[in-house]
């Protein structure tokens, strides 16, 4: 199931789209500090720019709104930023390990997989 996800169009889109879907869902503190931003308006000059935000920070973006779109088929939409800013079991916050990470494949993947299993636990 999580390779369906990463395979999705999410991972495809614009990265406009990608923010555009985090702000809304997040707000725009939680997507900017996921992104790797100092602030807010740190984030939104980025795309005020001439040129696109770096890969890094494209990447960052594209795992997010993945992350977005796991709530959402839960049908738990409401409870992305939350899940986000909690600590898990092992003591680590995935907003942290997202801000930290490359946005790479392993890394979405981690987060995917733990998001689904947070959104399919009975509560």
């Amino acid at each position: 199931m999580t390779a369906a996800i990463l395979d999705r169009p999410v991972f495809t889109n614009p990265v406009s789209d990608d923010a555009d879907l985090c702000v809304t869902t997040l707000g725009p503190e939680l997507t900017a500090y996921l992104a790797g931003a100092g602030s807010v308006r740190e984030f939104e000059s980025w795309f005020a720019a001439a040129h696109l935000p770096d890969r890094l920070i494209r990447r960052r973006l594209a795992a997010a709104a993945a992350l977005v779109s796991v709530f959402e088929a839960a049908n738990q939409t409401a409870l992305a930023a939350a899940w986000l800013r909690e600590v898990d079991p092992a003591g680590y916050v995935p907003a942290r390990v997202l801000r930290m990470s490359e946005g790479d494949e392993a890394s979405a993947k981690a987060l995917l997989e733990a998001a689904m299993a947070w959104t399919s636990a009975d509560r």
